[in-house]
């Protein structure tokens, strides 16, 4: 065998280990990217927040339920503004609905632990439900349209009825003690307490504006304490 050959055929290995290597090496970057994708990944799932989806979520319906009410709603508009995927409204509310009652739901709970009723001193507790309203328009709002669209089905919201029979507590042992009249029942008063705050919200511009200007918000507010005062006073 001449050295030429010689030489040819002692190079083949090393040409084929050269080669294999120099193919083996964009896999093994490949193979690395995809690890970190997947570590990346995995960090991003286990790293997931449910609460915070499910508050965002909460918060964009708000937005949205007052603005169209239920019917005319699109989950997708919801969760674009959510900023998550229309299927998290199914995972965690079940439906369209279910969503709106747990902004309901949520209203309530926050009313209760914000404004508590005090039965030693109604005519504030409506100057401080007239407030809540006054501030936050879109809460006024989810409750027409629940009353306009979820009214009379049934559905009722176990939060809100504890509320309401937490309040009629209230004031009956304040009857009981003579500090409020008797002169309505219990229920009749929770029911004429909560509509006098609320009025200004539910009746129409061409009555409200009459009585105070939408800016005069001290004369509204004043109108709502003094009516509530005289109407739960001891005779």
């Amino acid at each position: 065998m001449n050295h030429t050959l010689f030489a040819m055929i002692c190079s083949i290995p090393l040409f084929i280990e050269r080669s294999f290597d120099n193919r083996l090496q964009p896999i093994t970057r490949c193979d690395k990217l995809s690890n970190e994708r997947s570590i990346n990944y995995c960090e991003r799932v286990v790293t997931r927040d449910p609460d915070t989806k499910k508050r965002n979520l909460l918060d964009a319906a708000l937005a949205e339920f007052a603005a169209r009410g239920i019917a005319a709603t699109r989950t997708d508009a919801i969760a674009a503004r959510a900023g998550c995927s229309p299927g998290l409204i199914y995972t965690y509310f079940g439906s369209k609905e279910g969503l709106f009652d747990a902004v309901f739901d949520r209203i309530v709970t926050e009313t209760v632990t914000e404004i508590p009723i005090t039965p030693d001193d109604l005519p504030g507790y409506a100057g401080r439900l007239f407030d809540g309203h006054a501030k936050n328009p879109d809460i006024a709002r989810i409750v027409a349209w629940h009353s306009l669209e979820r009214g009379g089905s049934g559905d009722r919201i176990a939060s809100s009825d504890e509320a309401g029979l937490h309040k009629i507590d209230a004031i009956r042992a304040a009857q009981a003690t003579g500090t409020v009249t008797t002169r309505f029942d219990a229920e009749q008063l929770v029911f004429l307490v909560q509509g006098i705050a609320l009025a200004w919200t539910f009746l129409p511009d061409e009555v409200t504006d009459l009585v105070a200007d939408p800016t005069d918000l001290a004369r509204r507010r004043s109108t709502v304490v003094d009516a509530v005062r005289r109407l739960v006073q001891v005779p």
